[in-house]
C-alpha cells in the first residue's frame, strides 16, 4: 500500500451542491456495475447489484410523479436555519416507498442468487408496519443483526424516494451544512468523495450522499468527518488503476474513499466503492474507520 501526504490544491468557481439527475443516476450506475462485473473477483455480486440498479432506475421513472417535495415554506425554513429540507430525522417519508420496495424485489427475484432468494421472498410478505420499522432502523443508523440481510433492499427503495425528492429541489437555495459529513439535502453521511472531471467542477472534490445521491463540495485534503487538514494521508493499492484511493485523517482516525473520475469518466461513486472493498480492508487494517456507509453493502455477508 502506497501512503503519502497530499497538499491542498486551489479551488475554483463551481456549484457548491450538485443534485442528482433522475433520468441517468441509477441507469449510469447499473451500466458501471455491469462493466465492473465482467472482470472482477466479485463479479456475480456486482452483476446482481447492477440488476438492482436497473430496477431502481425503472422504479424512479415510474414513481417520480407520485413523490412531491416539501412545501415552499418548509424549504424556506430549512434554508433559514441551515437544516436539510428532507432530513432523515424528521421528514415524513411517502408511503409509496413500500410499493417501490416490492417492485424492486419482484424485478430481482427471477434471476436472484440462491442466497438472496429467501430474503427477497420474505420481503414480499413483510407487513407495512414491519417495513416501516426496518426503514427507521436503517435511516437512524440502528440496524440489528436479524435485519441485516433485508436492509440493502430497504435502502435501495429509500434511495429511489430520496433521489426523486432531491432532484426536485433548487440547488442554489441549499446552503452547505457546517459539518462536511452532513448532506445538505437529507442529512445523511457521504458514501465516498469524487474527484470530478467535468465542466467547471473539473479537479474539485465532491462528497456523494449514500441516500439521495446529492453531491456537495469539500476541499481536497480536508477530513470529511472532523474538518482537520493537518494529518491527512492518501492511501492506494500498488498496481491498481488509481480509480479508488482512500484519504485518512490522523486526528479522528477516519477515512473517506476518493473515486477519481479523470481516470475513467464512467466511474460511479456507489459502484466503484463496492468494487474496491480490498482498499477498505487495507485501510481498516491500518487502524482507520470508514466515515460513512454504503447502504448496498449493509448485510452483504448475510444474504
Amino acid at each position: 500500500m502506497n501512503t503519502q501526504a497530499i497538499e491542498l490544491p486551489p479551488s475554483g468557481e463551481a456549484a457548491a451542491v450538485l443534485l442528482p439527475d433522475p433520468g441517468t443516476v441509477f441507469l449510469a450506475r447499473a451500466e458501471r456495475f455491469d462493466a465492473l462485473a465482467l472482470h472482477h473477483g466479485l463479479g456475480e455480486w456486482l452483476a446482481f447489484l447492477g440488476r438492482l440498479s436497473h430496477a431502481q432506475h425503472a422504479a424512479l421513472q415510474a414513481s417520480a410523479q407520485d413523490i412531491t417535495p416539501p412545501a415552499e415554506d418548509v424549504l424556506e425554513r430549512a434554508a433559514k436555519h441551515r437544516m436539510p429540507p428532507i432530513s432523515v430525522a424528521s421528514y415524513q417519508r411517502p408511503a409509496v416507498w413500500r410499493e417501490i420496495l416490492r417492485n424492486l424485489v419482484g424485478d430481482l427475484l427471477e434471476n436472484a442468487p440462491v442466497g438472496a432468494r429467501e430474503t427477497l421472498d420474505g420481503l414480499l410478505v413483510t407487513s407495512a408496519e414491519e417495513l416501516d420499522k426496518l426503514g427507521e432502523k436503517l435511516l437512524n443508523g440502528e440496524p440489528e443483526g436479524a435485519d441485516m440481510a433485508r436492509l440493502p433492499y430497504v435502502a435501495a427503495a429509500m434511495q429511489v424516494v430520496f433521489t426523486a425528492l432531491a432532484s426536485k429541489l433548487d440547488a442554489g437555495a441549499l446552503p452547505l451544512m457546517e459539518a462536511h459529513s452532513t448532506c445538505p439535502v437529507c442529512g445523511s453521511h457521504p458514501v465516498v468523495s469524487v474527484i470530478r472531471s467535468d465542466g467547471p467542477t473539473a479537479g474539485l472534490r465532491y462528497v456523494h450522499c449514500t441516500l439521495c445521491n446529492t453531491e456537495w463540495h469539500v476541499p481536497h485534503a480536508t477530513c470529511v468527518s472532523c474538518g482537520d487538514r493537518d494529518k491527512i494521508t492518501l492511501h492506494e493499492i500498488d498496481g491498481d488503476d488509481g480509480i479508488a484511493r482512500a484519504e485518512s485523517c490522523g486526528s479522528c482516525e477516519s477515512y473517506t474513499k476518493l473515486i477519481v473520475q479523470p481516470k475513467n469518466v464512467r466511474v460511479d461513486p456507489i459502484a466503484d466503492d463496492l468494487a474496491s472493498v480490498a482498499l477498505d480492508m487495507l485501510v481498516d487494517d491500518a487502524g482507520f474507520v470508514r466515515s460513512g456507509p454504503n447502504y448496498l453493502l449493509i448485510g452483504a455477508g448475510e444474504s
